[in-house]
């Protein structure tokens, strides 16, 4: 029998396979038809609805586990073990098909609980429902032929010929899916060429090769599907057509032929590639800054929570702009995701869903046919023509309405190689690691949020909330006595704790020597996550130079706000002054979760002399810097009040500083935290400062000691003259923003008058 549709998580489904399902049939369950999308297994996933021939989402309004259960029973599974909201699962497409579901818990089906009708519902996707089911099945599940087609084609791997080694990534071997519990091979009946590249494309791999052979004459009767006919366009095996075999039958399978086949990896993930990058991340030599040219290094995803997904990205002239989601589908987006080396597409993310970005949006109105392999070679509207600075405006489009992507990346397995255990809840715990066949934990001396970012993507468990650097109150496991590394370090954009920098297997001393316990390294993980980004419009045109009396520094002196010089003078008796080059900061969040200080309220300092408690003991540090980035002079800001200054229109403030102890403090999502340049400390001390070229930076969150998003975009970078009477500050830029031949340019006598 040909399958040329989904099939269906739902009674009514099951009535189509076997005619026993008749009497099981309710008139409520024939009014809607019920799908788990885009979980991490069969059983866990985004709720889908089919009404009218159309399918569309739940939201999340009074969704709980009455109405996860009833659920999960609707799609044969015994019941549910928890149930999501706030789009956990991502954003589904279509209507919202149900709204304030209530459940009592012992109803058939989703229709029969009170709801506001099908089709009627005032939310956004960002609020679509799931549900965790547990992977029992009920009792009648095996004699009802009840299974989930679509679902399972999730579960895809390549196996190698036997006498061949397996390899990370597999690119060659038989096609098998998982289903009934075991893997299951294709029938080549009818195969066609075009059947490897999807298939290839969702276990991420941006093409396949021609076939050397087909597979052997199978003598196990294992053969699932037969005459799989794939046009090349698809993004995932299920929407080709196929038939199904019966695979405990004398003969499945006419020829007997298991489908093999050959993918080609990405250029980032080819064998050299991944052993160069994990000799780069030992160490290595200092790389010279090289002009982006190839196809894959014109187009990046930023502040995704795993690899392979992200905020959509894309250089022209040399810098970095976003693209804007009208009209965007999962065409274009298969597109971009075979240019960035991976496969197709999984999902299309509308309405900035990582976050907004800024600077220049360089298309709109995509329109590609699916064969293109640049996204510039589709067709496309521009918008932002020529665009240098920040603060323009993009006619057309805002920067909340870019599009974020996700792609089917290939499997390294490196998320089976760590874990973490002992902690209250499946999100938190103490880390740790595999190294060979030996389990064990990690020495938490260099732990910060930038390896915690690393270890929760790793896990598929989203950003980090917390690094945890003492989690002897989390027991470990019985085999992971042991521990496993030390001198962790990473840049934060690495795909899992083992690529980072390490010590290997020369293993350092661990903590204190007077400690009785090693510090071992944990996390918490959240599902989203702060990204914080400086007005540079607001920097640049707010920098200025002021002489200021020594009597009016007194608590600047003693917060440590002055150059070194100045600790020998008494403020309250010397004449005289301090040249300070002041300028005002306003922080954006434009992330997915509220930026909350780094210490909580009973661990704030109190500072008699500002009168103010300390959250956080650095959140913006100020440097100028000669050409080879020395620093020459630096100033800090202590965040004394973090609030909501600013918002954007339609957000409304939460967080206020102006109330007994402090407040409460942070910054929400599209609000942003000013400090004006006459603040005190909100300089830097330029005093002993001789003329000459300097560049002068801003870098929000130093010390990584709130997670983010994306760390990269935290320094502001500016061109600065002084000599000696005047200052003159250009070109204020994000380094990141820029092809890297520009970005070094900006740091030479070049940028100089």
């Amino acid at each position: 029998m040909l399958v040329g549709e989904l099939l269906l998580f739902s009674l009514s489904f099951f009535f189509v396979m076997s005619q026993d399902l008749s009497e099981l049939q309710t008139k409520a369950e024939e009014k809607i038809k019920i799908r788990i999308r885009d979980g991490p297994t069969i059983s866990e996933g985004r709720i889908e609805v089919l009404h009218d021939g159309e399918w569309g989402t739940i939201c999340d309004d009074d969704w709980d586990l009455n109405a996860a259960q009833v659920a999960c029973r609707m799609m044969g599974f015994e019941g549910a073990l928890d149930f999501a909201h706030s789009g956990k699962y991502g954003p589904g497409e279509g209507l919202i098909q149900l709204d304030n579901v209530h459940c009592d818990g012992e109803e058939k089906s989703l229709h029969e609980c009170e709801h506001r009708g099908l089709g009627v519902s005032d939310c956004s996707h960002h609020e679509d429902a799931g549900v965790k089911c547990s992977p029992k099945k009920l009792p009648d599940y095996l004699t009802k032929q009840w299974f989930a087609a679509s679902a399972s084609f999730d579960r895809m791997r390549l196996k190698p010929p036997r006498g061949m080694k397996k390899r990370l990534p597999q690119i060659f071997g038989y096609v098998e899916i998982f289903h009934d519990e075991k893997w299951r091979h294709i029938c080549t009946d009818g195969w066609k060429k075009e059947n490897a590249r999807v298939i290839c494309g969702q276990l991420g791999f941006p093409d396949a090769s021609d076939i050397g052979h087909i597979g052997k004459k199978q003598k196990h009767r294992n053969h699932w599907l037969t005459n799989l006919t794939c046009t090349g366009e698809e993004t995932k095996l299920v929407e080709c057509d196929y038939g199904l075999l019966n695979y405990t039958a004398s003969e499945s399978c006419a020829t007997g032929e298991a489908a093999l086949i050959r993918c080609t990896p990405g250029d980032s993930y080819t064998l050299s590639a991944i052993k160069k990058s994990i000799r780069n991340q030992k160490g290595g030599r200092h790389h010279v800054p090289q002009r982006y040219t190839k196809p894959h290094e014109l187009i990046r995803l930023k502040s995704g929570s795993t690899v392979g997904e992200g905020r959509l990205e894309v250089m022209r002239n040399g810098r970095w702009g976003t693209v804007c989601h009208s009209y965007f589908d999962i065409r274009d987006a298969t597109v971009a995701c075979r240019q960035l080396g991976f496969g197709t597409a999984k999902r299309v993310y509308p309405d900035a869903y990582f976050g907004m970005a800024h600077g220049p949006i360089w298309m709109t109105n995509l329109n590609c046919n699916g064969n293109e392999t640049n996204l510039e070679d589709c067709k496309h509207d521009k918008i932002s023509e020529h665009y240098t600075g920040y603060g323009g405006v993009n006619d057309g489009c805002t920067h909340t309405q870019e599009v974020a992507i996700a792609c089917h990346v290939p499997d390294l397995n490196i998320q089976r190689r760590i874990r973490i255990v002992g902690g209250r809840n499946p999100l938190e715990g103490r880390v740790e690691v595999q190294i060979g066949k030996k389990w064990g934990p990690i020495c938490s001396d260099m732990w910060t949020a930038k390896e915690a970012m690393v270890a929760c993507r790793q896990l598929g468990m989203g950003y980090a909330l917390h690094a945890l650097k003492e989690v002897w109150y989390y027991p470990g496991s019985d085999d992971a006595s042991s521990l496993m590394m030390t001198g962790v370090e990473c840049k934060g954009d690495e795909i899992g704790i083992q690529y980072c920098h390490h010590d290997g297997k020369k293993l350092r001393k661990c903590g204190d020597s007077k400690r009785t316990m090693t510090p071992f390294a944990g996390v918490i993980c959240t599902e989203g996550s702060p990204d914080l980004i400086t007005d540079i419009p607001m920097l640049s045109d707010s920098i200025h130079m002021e002489d200021r009396g020594l009597s009016n520094l007194i608590c600047a002196a003693e917060e440590k706000c002055l150059s070194s010089s100045a600790d020998e003078l008494d403020m309250r008796t010397s004449y005289g002054h301090r040249r300070l080059l002041r300028f005002s900061s306003r922080v954006w969040n434009r992330g997915r979760a509220d930026f909350r200080p780094a210490r909580l309220p009973n661990d704030w300092e109190w500072h008699s002399c500002h009168g103010h408690f300390h959250s956080m003991a650095e959140f913006t540090h100020y440097d100028i810097l000669s050409l080879n980035k020395t620093r020459v002079a630096e100033g800090h800001k202590a965040s004394f009040c973090l609030e909501d200054t600013h918002c954007d229109d339609g957000v409304s403030r939460r967080y206020d500083c102006d109330q007994p102890g402090g407040g409460t403090q942070g910054i929400t999502v599209g609000c942003s935290d000013t400090y004006l340049y006459n603040i005190d400390c909100q300089w830097i001390d330029i005093t002993d400062l001789p003329g000459g070229n300097y560049l002068f930076r801003v870098h929000v969150n130093p010390n990584h000691l709130v997670p983010e998003s994306d760390f990269s975009n935290n320094e502001v970078i500016c061109n600065m003259r002084y000599d000696g009477q005047q200052v003159w500050v250009w070109n204020c830029h994000i380094g990141t923003d820029f092809d890297p031949t520009i970005t070094a340019n900006f740091y030479t006598e070049n940028m100089f008058p």
